[in-house]
């Protein structure tokens, strides 16, 4: 399934971010990386509670005592992901979903296409602090998709 392949990449970028961003010194503490690596893994986690079901609001940014914290959040919501798309997500994907930020009236959305928003708008993001990464005299990771493929679909290494 082509969504699987894209959220494994995705976890894989996520982590080489994560990891060049926690080498360069004062880049995880930074006024513009803290709050977009939070709001990567809001909007992450709110997507996956609307399709399990149990849309709820994420914690908010000042509940995470430090940011190991909240990397080890997004690591439970990888693993959250996946055991989601192994079991009822495949025979889900068409179905139309009520997404309760978007404002109403909604046109019918899948779940598909927000599984698709999510790719999406996490490569946007992580684009975002690559650039802010370089700026504060960091080297950002290569996170395209194709390099993943080409290096041959490595796992994510978070450490």
């Amino acid at each position: 399934m082509l969504l699987s392949d894209l959220f494994t990449h995705q976890q894989w970028a996520d982590a080489a971010h994560w990891r060049a961003l926690g080498a360069q010194p004062g880049a995880l503490e930074d006024g513009a990386i803290r709050p977009r690596l939070y709001h990567i893994h809001a909007v992450q986690r709110a997507f996956l509670d609307v399709w399990k079901g149990t849309p709820r609001k994420p914690p908010l940014l000042e509940s995470y005592a430090s940011m190991e914290a909240l990397r080890r959040d997004v690591r439970d919501y990888y693993r959250d992901l996946a055991e989601f798309l192994a079991g009822p997500a495949r025979s889900r994907l068409e179905e139309p979903l009520h997404v309760p930020w978007f404002p109403d009236p909604q046109r019918p959305i899948r779940m598909f296409e927000t599984m698709h928003q999510v790719v999406l708008h996490s490569e946007h993001h992580r684009a975002q602090n690559a650039t802010r990464l370089r700026e504060l005299g960091g080297t950002p990771p290569p996170t395209d998709y194709i390099v993943w493929i080409l290096d041959g679909r490595p796992a994510p290494a978070w450490d």
